[in-house]
């Protein structure tokens, strides 16, 4: 069966990847990390450092977040051929925006309840990532399951063989485990945040119809045409390419067969009978 790899119809998904591992390398090249997270004390109060807010969600910091974060929105690029260009684009647009709002707030009323230990926001995709995820959890159905067995079959009165049950969507979530667990426990507050804002998204609970909002189509190069094909143009386009192996080898056994027969008229029924002894 054919499939499409790599980022193909996901032009997405491809600028944010290369866009947040180049933003990571050069802030660790510039070495200038230590601009890039939020402290509420003292970036934002008394300082008023306002513009972190807006460069706080571009770059990480550790090389091991942002593999694992690059691993993840490479997963998540199947939520864009689900869903087309512009409706994954305008997902992402509005996760950083609430996420800008959400988390410096989330975060002062931690460092309010936690009376002032809880005072760092990390930086990098952390949110956006677990916002896709929810919406990768709800629109990706599972499809297969697979046991992994940590004992020996109890010889009576047993249950079955001891051991716990996986399926094929679990690696994504121990990788999404991963990450969350990262600079515990402060990278636990985005990931909850944009757990929150997907689920929010596929619910429709967004204020002022957010889940609804779309950026304009010539931002992910959508025409006047394809626009009309809707929202499934990137699932269109990838059927097409699986079904046109299948169309090209039954255009070869239909053009073969008709080949043959052809060829079988041409030779007549004296010469077929002879041929049939002969094998020729």
């Amino acid at each position: 069966m054919v499939t499409t790899s790599g980022f193909a119809h996901t032009p997405v998904s491809r600028v944010l990847v290369l866009a947040s591992v180049a933003s990571s390398m050069a802030v660790s090249i510039v070495d200038i990390k230590h601009l890039v997270p939020i402290k509420l004390t003292p970036h934002l109060w008394p300082y008023f450092q306002l513009s972190r807010l807006l460069t706080f969600q571009g770059a990480y910091v550790s090389s091991t977040e942002l593999l694992f974060s690059t691993v993840l929105l490479y997963q998540f690029r199947v939520l864009e051929r689900l869903w087309g260009s512009r409706k994954y684009a305008s997902f992402i647009l509005v996760c950083l925006c609430l996420n800008t709002l959400l988390l410096p707030a989330t975060c002062l009323v931690a460092k309010l309840a936690t009376f002032g230990s809880y005072n760092y926001i990390p930086a990098g995709l952390t949110s956006v990532v677990f916002a896709a995820l929810s919406a990768w959890s709800n629109e990706v159905p599972r499809l297969y399951r697979y046991k992994i067995v940590t004992g020996s079959t109890p010889s009576t009165g047993g249950s079955g063989t001891p051991g716990f049950v996986l399926s094929d969507k679990s690696t994504t979530y121990i990788l999404a485990a991963q990450l969350a667990l990262s600079q515990f426990p402060y990278q636990l507050m985005p990931a909850a945040v944009g757990w929150t804002i997907g689920t929010a998204w596929a619910g429709d609970l967004l204020p002022g119809g957010m889940s609804r909002w779309r950026v304009p189509s010539w931002i992910v190069g959508e025409t006047s045409k394809s626009k009309e094909r809707g929202q499934y143009e990137g699932l269109r386009r990838r059927l097409e390419e699986e079904g046109g192996a299948a169309d090209g080898m039954r255009n070869v056994s239909d053009r073969a067969a008709a080949t043959a027969g052809q060829h079988a008229q041409r030779r007549g029924l004296g010469r077929q009978i002879l041929g049939y002894f002969t094998s020729s």
